[in-house]
C-alpha cells in the first residue's frame, strides 16, 4: 500500500507547478490545508479510469504510465515524470478520471482537493488561464502522439519515443530506461520482434549505443530526423 502524510507548507516549494505560483500566499496555505503526499511502489496504480475524481494529481518524483483501458487491452497515450499535472480533465469535465495512471517507478504525488482547486479557478483569473494552458498543451500533445502511432513508420515511433526519454523526461543523453521491452514495444505500438529490429538498426548506424537498459544517443540529429520524416 502507498504511504502517505500531511505536508507542512506549499509556500515556498521548489518543486511548483506553474499553475500554483499564480496563487496568493493564502491561497497557498489553503491548498496545503487539503493536500497530501503519498508514495507509491512500482507497479502500483495512482488511479484507475472511470473512478469519481476526488483530486488533482501532480508528479513530485519518479515515472508513470497514462494509458486507456478496454477489456482486457490497454493503449498507452503517453509517458510522464516529475512536474506533470494529471486529472485536468476531471476539472473541467466529466468528474471521471479519463485515464488511468501506474508507476514505471517509485513514485512520490501530491494530492490537491479538487473542490479546492475548482474555487481558486473561480477566483483567480491567472491560475485557471494557467491550468488551461497546459490543457490545451496537453491536447496538442495527444494529438501528435496518435499521428505517431497512426502514421509513421517503426523507426520514426522508435524516435519519438527516444526523443520523449531523453528531452521530455530525463532531460540527458544518457539514461536507463525503467521499463521492459515489452512495454516499449506497447508504447511505440509494435511488436517486440519488430522493436528489437529497429533497435538493431539504431546501434547499428551509431545513432545510439544501448547497454543493458542504459541508452547512450550519439546522434540527436538523425534521430529528430527520424521523427520528422517518419
Amino acid at each position: 500500500m502507498p504511504n502517505s502524510k500531511l505536508i507542512q507548507k506549499c509556500t515556498g516549494c521548489a518543486c511548483m507547478s506553474l499553475p500554483f505560483k499564480e496563487l496568493t500566499v493564502e491561497q497557498l496555505i489553503e491548498i496545503n490545508r487539503n493536500r497530501a503526499e503519498i508514495t507509491f511502489k512500482k507497479g502500483e496504480t495512482i488511479f484507475k479510469q472511470g473512478v469519481m475524481a476526488s483530486h488533482l494529481v501532480y508528479l513530485k518524483t519518479g515515472l508513470v504510465k497514462l494509458y486507456r483501458e478496454n477489456g482486457h487491452e490497454e493503449m498507452i497515450l503517453s509517458i510522464e515524470g516529475k512536474g506533470k499535472l494529471l486529472g485536468l480533465q476531471a476539472l473541467f469535465g466529466k468528474n471521471l478520471y479519463p485515464y488511468s495512471v501506474q508507476a514505471y517507478t517509485e513514485t512520490k504525488v501530491c494530492l490537491h482537493d479538487k473542490s479546492t482547486i475548482q474555487d481558486f479557478i473561480n477566483q483567480n483569473a491567472g491560475f485557471a488561464a494557467s491550468l488551461m494552458k497546459q490543457l490545451s498543451d496537453e491536447s496538442l500533445f495527444w494529438y501528435d502522439r496518435t499521428a505517431c502511432l497512426t502514421l509513421k513508420q517503426l523507426h520514426g515511433r522508435f524516435a519519438d519515443l527516444l526523443l520523449c526519454l531523453s528531452l521530455r523526461i530525463y532531460r540527458r543523453k544518457k539514461f536507463k530506461v525503467p521499463i521492459s521491452k515489452k512495454e516499449m514495444a506497447a508504447v511505440t505500438n509494435m511488436s517486440q520482434e519488430s522493436l528489437s529490429r529497429v533497435i538493431k538498426d539504431f546501434v547499428g548506424d551509431k545513432i545510439i549505443e544501448m547497454k543493458g537498459s542504459e541508452i547512450s544517443i550519439l546522434n540527436y540529429e538523425k534521430i529528430r530526423h527520424l521523427s520528422m520524416v517518419g
